[in-house]
């Protein structure tokens, strides 16, 4: 089943407005994970999904057969500042993406700015903690916002000056928005989520991942129930 939509379902990870995450169309569902993998033995059916089939899908998560999840897909239209879009980019087995080219437009005024700033972990050098109120956040939120905005007003200087928009753009910082479309099957988005909505990942791109996942799991609600009850087995047997 392909259901484009008009007006997609969007969700709003930073909480500004502006960052966003929208279906924009899926094709598939529950029961076509089961029949892809029944019609090895030529047992694939129309029936509406069964109890037996969700034994199936629990069954191919649990052993990691994987190739049934990839008969389907799910398209979002991503609006992330770019630091988010290429941590998310890292990931692109069984992904397809296409993105804003700022060589062919002009990027819009569009950046993001941290609403509490983070102190760097000691123990860990790609982490991040909360602060325990030794950062000066005013004086973080000061300087962030005078280095985008005389990035951004150097980056149209250069085009008022008839500087190419794929050099002017070099200028610009990586706080600022992008957009893109990506499309992923239900194996390759549970492998992002397993990455990206992780303890371990930058928390503006855990926002990001719960939100694709947020607007997958009623589409293939079977699949997601029993892989975040194995991921919880998991988590309870360490």
């Amino acid at each position: 089943m392909s259901v484009p939509t008009s007006t997609p379902a969007t969700l709003y990870p930073l909480g500004d407005g502006i960052g966003s995450v929208s279906l924009v169309q899926h094709v598939g569902d529950d029961k076509m994970i089961t029949n892809a993998a029944r019609v090895s033995f030529g047992g694939d059916n129309r029936a509406p999904l069964n109890a037996r089939d969700e034994k199936l899908i629990r069954y191919l998560l649990t052993h990691h057969h994987g190739s049934p999840f990839e008969h389907n897909l799910m398209t979002f239209k991503v609006v992330c500042p770019i630091f988010v879009d290429r941590q998310a980019v890292r990931h692109r087995v069984g992904v397809s993406k296409n993105e804003v080219s700022a060589r062919y437009v002009e990027v819009q005024e569009r950046n993001f700015t941290p609403p509490a700033f983070r102190k760097q972990a000691p123990s860990n050098r790609q982490a991040s903690v909360e602060d325990d109120g030794t950062l000066d956040q005013a004086a973080a939120s000061r300087i962030w916002a005078e280095a985008w905005r005389n990035a951004f007003a150097a980056y149209q200087e250069l085009l008022r000056l008839g500087v190419t928009r794929e050099q002017a753009r070099g200028v610009l910082p990586l706080s600022l928005y992008t957009e893109s479309y990506y499309t992923f099957n239900v194996r390759s988005l549970l492998h992002f989520l397993e990455l990206r909505d992780h303890e371990g990942a930058q928390y503006e791109t855990r926002l990001y991942a719960r939100a694709m996942g947020e607007l997958a799991e009623p589409l293939f609600p079977v699949t997601f129930r029993e892989w975040m009850s194995l991921k919880k087995s998991d988590q309870d047997d360490k």
